[in-house]
């Protein structure tokens, strides 16, 4: 359970992040940071300094002592120093969004983003963070570029929006903080969970085929049975399964001269994200299987094909359908 104290802290954070998405919008995939955009207060550190540099102030007035003025203005000007200098680490610094390899829904979705330092000096410990997960990818060289991978919690299928990113930084003297928002566009794709296996004459792996055209001769019905695990979804009877929800696969004598499988959202029983988990299953299914197959959604027909290209394309397109528009966090 979290602290009071970090509760509030949290909700302040949010309620600032809000305030600099209304103030900026969001960000195109490639953007430099301009001053404009870098916030900078004093950390405690810095306000302890303060306080010290105000008390030898007030002790070198008081005993009119001129090297305590010296000492005294000299580190209130090293002070000063520091916020052009922490401001200058973040200023320019350009931010490249690399994308995300998808994953299914409760995977942790790696995020890449590309720091690239453009300007002759070097830039020290640029701290990235977002959703609770923080990366210090260290200091950039001088006309330097740095990759940095970030985790990202999923919950469920869709675009899903990414967090506000926060660049921070509090070198080169700690007394000072600058940070800055960056809200990007893109939307990296959270696959659909597959349903689990379904267990002989147990639940159903709830996805749709037309069976491919018989040829005369040796390829006669022989009858159903109950479906087990290793079957070919293509045998699988999926009007029957859509009529009384009971899983069972054709058996034939012979040889059957197998069209390309199809699998289709309007016999799968469910809402949305189940019948998007049921046919995600059986799409990985007919993928292993090594055969054709095609997939059949509202407004979208792909295939049929084979490959692992046909396979992403098709659980790129069960990630969206009917799925609900989730909130920028």
């Amino acid at each position: 359970m979290r602290s009071p104290l970090r509760l509030l802290r949290d909700r302040w954070r949010s309620r600032l992040q809000r305030w600099a998405l209304r103030r900026q919008g969001s960000d195109p995939p490639q953007l430099t940071l301009a001053s404009a955009r870098i916030y900078i207060l004093p950390t405690v550190p810095g306000l302890l300094y303060a306080a010290m540099l105000a008390t030898m102030l007030a002790g070198a007035m008081n005993y009119n002592n001129n090297l305590g003025f010296a000492l005294t203005f000299l580190l209130a000007g090293a002070g000063v120093a520091s916020i052009y200098h922490t401001h200058r680490i973040l200023a320019g610094l350009r931010i490249h969004y690399l994308g995300a390899e998808p994953v299914f829904a409760g995977d942790p979705l790696s995020v890449r983003f590309s720091l690239v330092n453009e300007a002759a000096e070097a830039r020290e410990e640029i701290v990235l963070d977002w959703a609770g997960s923080s990366d210090i990818p260290g200091g950039l060289a001088a006309r330097q570029a740095r990759t940095v991978c970030l985790p990202l919690a999923t919950r469920r299928r869709g675009a899903l929006p990414l967090p506000g990113l926060r660049l921070s930084t509090r070198a080169p003297l700690g007394l000072m903080r600058a940070w800055a928002w960056v809200h990007m566009e893109p939307r990296p794709l959270v696959y659909p969970r597959p349903a689990s296996r379904v267990p002989a004459g147990s639940r159903p792996a709830g996805e749709a085929a037309d069976p491919g055209p018989r040829v005369q001769g040796d390829d006669d019905f022989a009858g159903l049975r109950r479906y087990q695990p290793g079957d070919s979804p293509r045998r699988v009877a999926w009007r029957h399964y859509a009529r009384a929800d009971e899983l069972l696969v054709q058996e034939y004598r012979g040889g059957r001269a197998e069209d390309s499988l199809w699998l289709d959202w309007d016999c799968v029983p469910g809402d949305a994200d189940l019948r998007a988990a049921r046919l995600a299953r059986l799409v990985i299914d007919a993928h292993e299987a090594g055969s054709a197959w095609g997939l059949r959604l509202p407004g979208t027909r792909l295939g049929p094909a084979c490959g692992r290209d046909h396979l992403h394309r098709c659980l790129a397109a069960l990630a969206t359908v009917e799925a609900p528009v989730e909130p920028v966090p």
